[in-house]
């Protein structure tokens, strides 16, 4: 049994300009016991729309809702046994920490002797053992966030909800406290539901990808599924980088790409029909010599440089990330080019 499961949900909203519109489609989705699955998208593209439909901030049109097996479609926000985080940490600035976390367990009605412990415990496990008599406002960025995932499992919540917590993070933060995140859910083994724009959080975090545009779930899948196995242009374009070439099929374990540059990939298909490959940026080698592309920009980036080439006619990304044991190829040289069919797909 799936420990959340979304059956045929859609919500539509009347906009004073455009009408009726669907924010979600007839979307389906199964999350399974102690699963992550992050749902990943463009701004706008229904994400935190079905998010809030999972937590019962908003009601679908269509569709059912179940939480380990009861349907909950039509239940309360707080009759369903979530945890919810949301982006803007939504701590009461009036309270001390102790109480920002202790809060939902008062709502509850437990005894002091109760909350006392629990809130302790669930303190010290995101690391604010000594934070109690806080206020808000003396905390940083991220201890903010710690106290709002704090007050989010203290009461062992069913399942929690993640609604872009660290997009007001600076970059080195979001990175460490994605981490936690992620070790803290792994800990307690709670069942999971990110939401994000940032395909790099997305793909570190998650146990599953559901990519979604235009209100619908467009692939489910690992980060690697979705990196190498692309089922669309789009998905292709959002998660990472990547070149999409256009190619003809030159016999079964051939395609021909531009000025008759041969890759040898097995596709399936007849020889001399058309097909799109996405080819990633390290999937592909550069030798300087006297080759048939030209490199047009250099761009070094610690750890990698990066490379754009043009190939009689169209342009390629390349990242290079050998550059330590070779000089890096100048702007204006000519390159030959390596492929790596491996990680080429054909869409």
């Amino acid at each position: 049994m799936a420990a959340i499961e979304l059956s045929g949900v859609s919500k539509r909203f009347d906009h004073t300009v455009k009408g009726e519109v669907y924010a979600v489609r007839d979307v389906s989705l199964s999350v399974a016991e102690g699963e992550l699955l992050t749902l990943l998208g463009p701004s706008g593209c229904g994400k935190s729309t079905t998010l809030r439909m999972i937590a019962g901030f908003e009601e679908p049109d269509a569709g059912r809702i179940s939480i380990g097996g009861t349907d909950v479609t039509r239940v309360l926000p707080n009759r369903r046994g979530i945890g919810f985080v949301f982006q803007n940490y939504a701590l009461f600035p009036h309270l001390t920490i102790f109480e920002n976390v202790a809060y939902g367990l008062r709502v509850q009605g437990k005894g002091e002797a109760e909350i006392g412990r629990a809130v302790a415990e669930v303190l010290s496990l995101v690391g604010l053992a000594s934070y109690e008599r806080q206020q808000p406002h003396q905390l940083s960025g991220g201890e903010q966030q710690r106290v709002a995932l704090a007050r989010a499992v203290v009461f062992q919540p069913r399942v929690l909800l993640f609604d872009e917590p660290l997009s007001n993070l600076d970059a080195k933060l979001r990175v460490e406290m994605r981490e936690e995140i992620r070790a803290l859910q792994k800990r307690i083994g709670i069942t999971t539901v990110y939401v994000t724009h940032d395909q790099e959080e997305a793909m570190v975090m998650s146990d599953r990808i559901a990519v979604m545009d235009r209100g619908q779930v467009v692939q489910q899948g690992t980060a690697q599924d979705l990196y190498y196995r692309p089922a669309s242009e789009f998905v292709a374009r959002f998660i990472g980088r990547a070149n999409l070439v256009a190619a003809r099929v030159r016999d079964a374990d051939a395609v021909e790409i531009a000025d008759g540059l041969v890759v040898r990939l097995a596709t399936g298909r007849a020889a001399g029909t058309p097909a799109t490959l996405v080819i990633r940026p390290e999937m592909i080698g550069l030798d300087p010599g006297d080759g048939p592309g030209r490199v047009t920009h250099r761009t070094f980036l610690g750890e990698k440089t990066d490379y754009v080439v043009e190939l009689g006619g169209i342009t390629l990304q390349v990242a290079a990330t050998d550059t330590y044991r070779r000089p890096p190829i100048d702007v204006g040289q000519k390159v030959s080019l390596r492929f790596h069919p491996e990680g080429i797909h054909v869409l």
